[in-house]
Parts: structure tokens; sequence; C-alpha cells
């Protein structure tokens, strides 16, 4: 098992092949070295796939600017006390040219340009339950995309990357953190929208949400949407049920006090409620969970695999995000009517 990565065994870049290598390539070229962040969901390439895909549509390429949607990033990372991400989006800010916005946020600062500043609000207020800030920019298929993404990278990351593992800088001139950090690529400005699409080709088709108005970023949240929600077949109907209606009582977001989470898998029989639980911690609670939690989960059924524990994990955190989602396009659709 990877030092830099919990519960799975991720694939190596050297080792990659198929699905697998394609994605790697893919982000290699256009955003980073494969740090542990990417290759954590490696075991599931579907679940590595879709989420490469949501991450360049809405956040590498488009209309809006990759910096103001870095903030958007990192305002939602900061939301969900993910300091791995917090930390590599700050460096991200340096490496575009902005240290004295990444030092300013860093510091607990608002940014002086009004518009970074909105843009900031309204990622951080994405984690809370009820309708988010107003988004004081266009497009929103970006936005939407980029804040969402986030959502679900923190969790995994929380979930499945040591605690206290940082990224480094990610600039190539400085010594890396650990063996394998992440390294910035050079921002390139000719990638084309849509490009990361044939990854996922053959993967479950979700119904793509209004908010994307058509966009390769709507088609990628519908994609990782259906296929993360395919790790619903990992549990039993009752125990399915049992974790969307904890996730669903907290609309997806960091409960206040966490003591209470189990009570509704009271119900369910002890083999199926572990199951339950771990879902139920990577939607609210990531870093809650344990090596001996998933271990034990594992223990139940001889059959389950690396592959199968990404797909739970991704299973419970999209559940999580799904109810962000729900939220923002609510919000977003009575904007337009009042507009």
């Amino acid at each position: 098992m990877s030092t830099y990565v919990r519960h799975v065994t991720p694939v190596a870049p050297e080792r990659a092949n198929g699905l697998v290598a394609r994605v790697y390539e893919q982000a290699d070229t256009e955003a980073s070295s494969i740090g542990p962040a990417v290759r954590m969901t490696s075991p599931a390439p579907e679940v590595l796939a879709a989420g490469w895909s949501l991450t360049r549509e809405a956040h590498l390429v488009g209309a809006a600017p990759v910096l103001d949607k870095t903030l958007v990033a990192l305002g939602v990372s900061q939301a969900n006390h993910c300091r791995y991400d917090t930390l590599a989006w700050l460096g991200a800010l340096r490496l575009l040219g902005r240290p004295d916005l990444a030092d300013a946020v860093d510091r607990g600062e608002p940014p002086a340009d009004a518009r970074h500043a909105a843009l900031l609000d309204w990622a951080r207020s994405t984690a809370t339950p009820g309708a988010p800030a107003p988004l004081p920019d266009e497009p929103v298929a970006e936005y939407f995309g980029t804040a969402l993404i986030s959502h679900f990278i923190n969790r995994m990351v929380l979930a499945m990357l040591p605690a206290g593992l940082t990224p480094g800088t990610l600039d190539p001139a400085d010594e890396p953190a650990f063996e394998g950090a992440p390294v910035f690529r050079q921002w390139r400005t000719d990638r084309a929208p849509g490009a990361s699409l044939p990854l996922l080709a053959g993967l479950p088709e979700g119904r793509p949400p209004q908010w994307g108005d058509g966009t390769p970023a709507g088609t990628a949240y519908a994609t990782l949407a259906a296929v993360a929600g395919q790790g619903a077949g990992l549990l039993t109907p009752a125990a399915c049920q049992a974790v969307r209606d904890v996730i669903s009582a907290h609309r997806g977001r960091r409960p206040a006090d966490a003591g209470h989470l189990d009570e509704p898998l009271s119900r369910l029989p002890e083999q199926e409620r572990i199951g339950a639980h771990l879902a139920v911690l990577a939607g609210l609670l990531p870093e809650a969970l344990t090596d001996d939690e998933v271990a034990a989960w594992r223990a139940t059924d001889r059959r389950y695999s690396d592959h199968c524990t990404v797909y739970l994990l991704a299973y419970g955190a999209m559940a999580a995000v799904g109810h962000i989602e729900a939220d923002l396009a609510e919000a977003h659709t009575s904007g337009a009517k009042s507009a």
C-alpha cells in the first residue's frame, strides 16, 4: 500500500495502462504531475476519468479566468477544512503570478479585488446548507463545476490521504515535499474544451444539469454522479436508504455535531451497518474514517477490493455533493426567474 494513499494501492504512473494511462497522460500534460490526489482513485479507472474530466472542463478550460476558478477551489477547500487542497490551491495562485493574493487569503484577509472577494465568499458559502451567496460572475457552468468537483475531491482527499500530508509548493524549482509530490505544469492557453470527454466513452451517462447549459462541464458532472452512484451496489437497499437519509439530513454538509451520525444506522444488521457507516463518513466527515474501519468492511466480503473501496467512498462523497448541487441549481433557477 502506498505511503501517501490510505486504504488502497494506487496505480503508479509507470505501471498505468488503458484508461488510467490515458487520464494520467492528459492530466500530466495539462495540469500537474501525477501526485497522490490524482492517484488515489486510480484503482477505479471510471471514477478517476470522470473526476479528471470535470476538473479539466470546469476549472482548467473555458471563458472564466483560471485564477478566478482557482479562488473558487480554494474557498471550497478552506470551508471543508481540507488542508492538503487548500495548500495546493494557494501554491497554484502563486504560480499563476499572484503571490500577493495567495498570501492575503492565507492570512485570512479578503482579497483587495471586490470580484475576487465575492467569488471566494460564494465558494465558501456552498459548504453551508441553504441558498449560497450570490455568484458574482459568469459563466455559471464553470464556477458550479469547479465548486462541485472541489467538494468531491476534498472528501476523497480527507478520506484517502494521510493526515498531515502537504503537497509542497507545486513549483518545479523547489524541493518536493515528498517523493511523488505534484508539480504544477506551465499554464497553457490552447486547451480545447471537451478534450477529456472521449475518456468518458462507455461510462454511465447521467442527465446533464440545467446549469451545465450543454457545456462539457455539465456532461462531466453528470457522468461523475452516475459513475459514483454505482457504488450503491456495494450496499443493501436498506443500507443505501439509511445512507441517503443521514446525508440528506445534513444537506451533504459537515455536521455541527458528529456524535449522532450513526444513530439512523443502528437498525441495520451489523454487517450492513459497517459499509453504510463508511459511506456516511465519506460524505459528511471523511477525515474521521479510519484504516481499521475500512479493513473491517473489506473483511465482511472477500470479494471487496481496492476498486470496491474507491467506489464506496466515491458513492458517499457524491451523495453529499448531490445535495450541494441541488442547492446551487435551485438558487440559479430562482435567480433566473427573478431576473
